[in-house]
């Protein structure tokens, strides 16, 4: 009789707890998301980054480009760019008075600029290279936006392999060579680009290979091995299916791509290098280890050359060593 009381105790006492341990976890999640989607939405957190440049073009160093990203579910609009310099100075980098930019809820704004005449404050010029050029001097983005000033916390982080390069001499950094037309890409086997503009003035591009007289590019007539001999051939076979009403068109103009090759090829004069797998222990250590001598090689020379360009000094004869 005891053993049931108590049995019958547990199972009344029991699933209130549960039923209270559950509730609070489904609580705790509810003020989570709402804390979440809150912070999702309140407020700015924008993140920016800015490019310092200079050239022969112009004698100031001036900002190249400005990098911003609205990490908030909420649209901003922004009146002006500025980069602080120091703690006085602000550098209108983009006025939008006039027609503000509204940067969108999680989007990403960017824009290049280039070299500038002067800086001009009042009537005056003024001279902001020194200080663009010195790392000490703190800089900053600040936007003036409907919610006021506010001032960029953190940077976009960036990664750039020539980094690791300077690093680990045997990383390499690759790029692809294009060559494009139209916005279509031209592959290394096309040899002819033919230009064809319609009755309706729409602009057709056809890449055509070498072998293509073995298929039918044409709804209406084929390419022969002949008249893929030269542009000359391709054009009067062209001309030829105009004048028989087999191609209809407005214009059209055939293009060599080996003009266009030559063109871009004349900077890569050097041997073709096959790529080489190298392992995880020779990249980090034999690679790291070749990179460190290389750079004490390289800093010895330059000292030797500082060195032999050291000036000296001059025997060329004063009024007062004139002879007697």
């Amino acid at each position: 009789m005891t053993a049931n009381l108590k049995t019958l105790c547990i199972q009344t006492i029991m699933p209130p707890l549960w039923y209270g341990i559950a509730a609070l976890c489904i609580s705790t999640l509810a003020l989570f998301i709402a804390i979440k989607n809150y912070r999702r939405k309140a407020g700015l957190l924008i993140r920016g980054g800015f490019s310092i440049a200079s050239g022969i073009d112009c004698n100031d160093k001036y900002v190249s480009n400005v990098l911003l990203e609205n990490l908030k579910d909420r649209p901003v609009t922004v009146f002006s760019i500025y980069l602080r310099i120091g703690h006085n100075y602000y550098l209108e980098v983009e006025n939008f008075e006039e027609t503000p930019l509204l940067l969108r809820a999680y989007e990403t704004y960017q824009k290049e600029y280039g070299p500038i005449q002067f800086y001009g404050i009042n009537f005056n010029r003024m001279n902001l290279s020194s200080l663009l050029d010195d790392d000490s001097v703190k800089k900053r983005l600040v936007l003036s936006t409907s919610d006021g000033k506010y001032i960029i916390p953190s940077g976009i982080p960036r990664w750039n392999p020539i980094s690791d390069f300077f690093r680990n001499h045997m990383t390499a950094v690759v790029r692809p060579v294009h060559i494009t037309y139209n916005g279509k890409y031209v592959g290394e086997n096309i040899k002819y680009v033919i230009e064809i503009c319609g009755e309706n003035e729409e602009t057709e591009v056809l890449l055509i290979h070498p072998n293509d007289f073995n298929i039918k590019k044409f709804r209406n007539f084929s390419l022969t091995r002949e008249s893929l001999e030269s542009v000359a051939l391709l054009n009067d076979h062209l001309e030829e299916q105009i004048r028989n009403g087999r191609l209809i068109c407005k214009s059209f103009k055939v293009h060599d791509v080996n003009e266009w090759r030559q063109r871009v090829t004349e900077f890569y004069t050097a041997q073709t290098i096959d790529a080489r797998y190298y392992g995880l222990l020779r990249y980090h250590i034999v690679g790291r280890l070749l990179t460190l001598y290389s750079d004490r090689k390289l800093k010895a020379e330059n000292a030797k050359r500082r060195f032999r360009i050291r000036p000296v000094a001059s025997t060329a004869l004063t009024p007062n060593d004139t002879d007697e």
